[in-house]
């Protein structure tokens, strides 16, 4: 389960593009992606990683194991690299992908393959979401 705290560290991250220079937040407008997503015609986008499968920290090593079969995984997708910072500051950024044109339900796939709690969803034209893969805790 994701507890609230946890909840909560994944609502506050800045989920950062590095080329174009993006950060977005859940549930936040924010002109500088709309601009991007339009410009490079993605019309749906994830935000995503391999790293500490359910929340259970790994070694860099491991974890950078899982990013590079993740990265084979979105071969048929146009990918930026990307990092999750946790604003509140209780862990180190986690490389990630932002995804672009992917279908929600491919997404799903892949956080649930990669064993995530959540991972980040957008459209064009909305703000971005946290979509979780496992229950939260009550």
């Amino acid at each position: 389960m994701i507890s609230t705290t946890l909840l909560k560290a994944y609502k506050a991250t800045c989920y950062e593009i590095f080329n174009p220079k993006i950060e977005i937040f859940i549930g936040q407008e924010n002109e500088e992606l709309q601009t991007f997503l339009k410009e490079n015609e993605i019309k749906s986008w994830c935000f995503i990683t391999a790293w500490n499968p359910y929340s259970k920290g790994l070694s860099k090593d491991e974890n950078e194991e899982l990013n590079i079969k993740l990265k084979n995984d979105l071969k048929p997708y146009k990918i930026y690299s990307a990092q999750g910072k946790d604003s509140i500051g209780n862990w180190p950024p986690e490389p990630s992908f932002f995804v672009a044109n992917i279908d929600e339900n491919d997404a799903i796939a892949l956080g649930k393959k990669y064993q995530q709690n959540a991972f980040v969803y957008g459209t064009l034209h909305e703000k971005a979401k946290l979509i979780t893969l496992i229950p939260i805790e009550s």
